[in-house]
Parts: C-alpha cells; sequence; structure tokens
C-alpha cells in the first residue's frame, strides 16, 4: 500500500465545546461491490467476520480480530466502504482468487480525505452546507448518506452524539475545509 499525503496535513481548529473539526489522516478504506443476498455476500461477510445485512444509510460498526473496530458504510444494496479494518483487502482477494465468487474490492484509502466535526453546535454549522435533515430522528446514530457540500461530493456520517465524519475527495478537501471552517466561524 501506497501512503498519500494528506491534502490537509492533519488541520485541526475550534474546541468540543462549541464546534472543533479536525482531520482524521490515513484512514484505511476498502471499496467493495458485492451482489445484495447471494451466497458471494454471504461469503464475503465470513471472510471478513462481518455483518453486511445492512440497508443503504446505515454504519454496521464491527470489532475485528487484533482489536480495534472498523466500520461498513452500506452506500447501496450491493456498495460497502469498509473503514479501519487493515486485513479486508487481503482476506477478500484470498476468496476472490477462487473464481467461483465475484465481487469487487478495491483499496481506496487515498481517494478521500476525512473531516471529524464535534461539538453542540455541528449540526448548525452543518446545516449552512448541507441541505438534508441532520435532526435525530431523520439522520440517528449510525447512518451515512451522500451528496453535495459546498459543491463537493461527499459521504456524511453521524457517528455518535454531536460527532460527524465527512468524506470527500481528497482533491476537493481543502475546498470543502474553507467552507466548513467559514460556516463555524461564528462559534470559534
Amino acid at each position: 500500500m501506497i501512503t498519500k499525503e494528506s491534502p490537509l496535513k492533519g488541520m485541526n481548529i475550534g474546541t468540543a465545546a462549541t464546534v472543533a473539526i479536525r482531520e482524521l489522516p490515513g484512514l484505511h478504506t476498502i471499496d467493495l461491490r458485492v451482489a445484495p443476498g447471494t451466497s458471494t455476500q454471504a461469503a464475503v461477510a465470513e471472510a471478513l467476520g462481518m455483518d453486511l445485512l445492512g440497508k443503504p444509510g446505515q454504519i454496521l460498526k464491527e470489532s475485528i480480530s487484533g482489536g480495534g473496530d472498523a466500520q461498513a458504510l452500506c452506500l447501496a444494496p450491493d456498495w460497502w466502504l469498509i473503514i479501519g479494518f487493515q486485513e479486508a483487502e487481503y482476506k477478500l482477494k484470498l476468496l476472490q482468487s477462487n473464481n467461483h465468487y465475484h465481487f469487487s474490492v478495491v483499496d481506496v484509502s487515498g481517494q478521500r480525505t476525512t473531516i471529524e466535526l464535534e461539538g453542540p453546535k455541528v449540526r448548525e454549522v452543518l446545516a449552512h452546507l448541507w441541505d438534508q435533515d441532520l435532526r435525530e430522528k431523520s439522520f440517528p446514530i449510525a447512518s451515512v448518506s451522500q451528496g453535495l457540500m459546498a459543491k463537493a461530493t461527499v459521504i456524511v456520517c453521524h457517528i455518535a452524539p454531536f460527532r460527524y465524519r465527512v468524506m470527500v475527495r481528497s482533491s476537493f478537501a481543502l475546498h470543502l475545509w474553507k467552507a466548513l471552517a467559514d460556516a463555524a466561524e461564528e462559534w470559534m
């Protein structure tokens, strides 16, 4: 795996007392495409030791062998982003070498930059740039959605109370960072 330099170089502003914005550099991310409800999906789930039976818009959190947690973001019935599971690609490539199973697995770690926002004013900041309803009843914890934020394609994850992650293409990371910092200025 080639280590790519972060476009934000670990930038961090604000405080969790109001709103903090920080980059989470180097999150290992695997793009997985597998037909839902098939024996292939069952074999992939078994190889990863993860439940892949969620529906689009859900984040599944799993403890993985060797310690730590991995997240499986269900972006479509056949599309998953596996985050934080270093051995996932290796395990899936072994399974893929069996010609009986057909699925796609690609390391996309360098494709996106992850920005985390935390604090009691985080919804107000995101509301400046995001059209979707972020209230708890519409976008509860463990939810994921895709859309546009400051004209950049993003994936937004609701991780914990008052904590969100925004994944953006690396080429748009600085642009989105500036838009988020501008939206948060009154609470800094």
